[in-house]
């Protein structure tokens, strides 16, 4: 098994439990963010984790304390894009991945508001933007931290 699929086993060890939905975005996602180095060996990668009274579908922390959320949703980009800008006040970066391309008007949108966005179609991931990084309040992060490492998977 190479490294690759040694990290996509440890953080999702039952891909039966990702076909419907939107978790169903999930393997390739995790393919592709261990593909591009954004998930590591010494990444800790959560999924629900539970912030400020909802649920962030999948957390990163890097070994350097860098945060990343990703908020994944089948339909309705405004709705996913308002759950990323929710997100950029606490995590260094925000997401949002769907499985449709959005329209220009949406795009735009989450541009000006610094969320990146990925399109996962056919198991083929396309980044459209990229996050503007961030630096949130220093308190807000440390609880952060500490709600992505308890519920964390970490390879060793």
């Amino acid at each position: 098994m190479s490294p690759q699929e040694a990290l996509l086993v440890r953080h999702l060890p039952d891909l039966s439990a990702f076909e419907y939905g939107e978790a169903a975005l999930l393997p390739t996602l995790m393919r592709w963010l261990i593909a591009t180095g954004r998930v590591r060996a010494q990444t800790m990668v959560a999924q629900e984790v539970p912030w400020l009274g909802r649920r962030v579908d999948l957390a990163l922390l890097t070994a350097r304390g860098v945060t990343t959320a990703f908020e994944l949703k089948l339909g309705r980009l405004q709705r996913v894009l308002e759950q990323g800008a929710y997100n950029r006040s606490s995590f260094h970066r925000s997401w949002v991945v769907t499985g449709n391309r959005p329209r220009p008007d949406g795009l735009r949108w989450a541009q000006e508001l610094g969320i990146g966005v990925l399109v996962i179609q056919h198991d083929i991931v396309i980044m459209l933007s990229a996050p503007t990084m961030r630096e949130p309040h220093p308190a807000a992060v440390k609880r952060l931290r500490a709600t992505i490492e308890a519920r964390a998977t970490l390879v060793a």
